[in-house]
């Protein structure tokens, strides 16, 4: 099969919504029996360490895109509305609406039709999406975990895409959130959560599955809830005040409110103060949109 010469595969799977480009490449040489890297040739230079995590157009020529559409069987169109980086390719001034979003992967719900010959499709997912809300798994794990015995995480998703449609620094806000409580675990808890951590890891826990993947996935996972208050209150906090500290007793306030227990103030040793009061100004400055 020469480059000039392309023919359509014998077996076209189409690409999956937001899919890298490596991962259909992978996906559709499988299906084919063939190398990824001959149908990535074909297309521009083989990108250095070629994976299905791989998602450039360097070196593409404006005959890549037909080239990939005759190797499919799919129009250009179809292709470039489920791969981001041919839309991208195709109309590269167009607006950077996946600047928020991540490598992740749907559940294997969504992907067992569509990709019965690959272990794992790689897709471009919003930063804040963790789970699979139609067939309710983690999917921010090596493995999916099926979340019936945890709807508090469910429910702290849906909170989570309220937010996201809110606020632009929805990232930037999950990945504070998550220091400090994990620079909580590691110094000592202000406020008594352990209750309810233990409790959700002993659920995950029974889940078989949940054996297969890490012990800080299973923690993330188990605060979760909580990672989603704080973040709530980093987005959209309690005062309007710039002073550090009359933001961080606020906020130290309204974590006792949310949770029903009370807040031990460490002033300015705890990560609340020193992660979100003292550079909340500087980190979280809105910028023109």
């Amino acid at each position: 099969m020469q480059p000039d010469r392309l023919h359509r595969l014998p077996i076209a799977l189409g690409p999956i919504h937001n899919e890298t480009l490596g991962s259909y490449l992978h996906r559709l040489a499988v299906a084919n029996n063939r190398p990824a890297g001959f149908l990535a040739r074909l297309l521009g230079p083989l990108p250095p360490e070629f994976s299905p995590l791989t998602n450039t157009t360097a070196g593409w020529t404006p005959h890549s895109p037909e080239r990939l559409a005759t190797l499919s069987g799919r129009p250009t169109s179809q292709l470039a509305r489920a791969l981001p980086a041919l839309a991208d390719f195709l109309n590269p001034h167009g607006p950077g609406r996946r600047t928020e979003h991540l490598v992740s992967r749907p559940c294997h719900c969504c992907t067992a039709r569509r990709s019965p010959t690959a272990s794992v499709v790689i897709t471009l997912s919003p930063t804040h999406l963790h789970l699979c809300p139609r067939h309710q798994l983690w999917t921010r794990s090596t493995h999916d975990i099926p979340l019936i015995a945890l709807p508090e995480v469910i429910k702290a998703q849906r909170g989570l895409d309220q937010l996201a449609h809110r606020h632009r620094q929805i990232r930037q806000a999950l990945d504070l959130a998550r220091k400090i409580v994990e620079d909580w675990s590691a110094s000592g808890m202000p406020i008594d959560l352990g209750k309810e951590w233990t409790d959700r890891l002993n659920r995950i826990e029974a889940i078989a599955i949940s054996k297969k993947v890490s012990a800080d996935e299973r923690s993330y996972l188990a605060a979760f809830p909580e990672i989603v208050v704080l973040t709530h209150l980093i987005l959209d906090p309690p005062t309007t005040a710039l002073d550090p500290k009359e933001l961080y007793l606020a906020t130290t306030a309204e974590l006792s409110r949310r949770f029903a227990r009370i807040y031990t103030t460490l002033g300015t040793q705890d990560p609340l103060y020193r992660r979100l009061c003292l550079y909340r100004e500087r980190d979280f400055r809105e910028t023109p949109g």
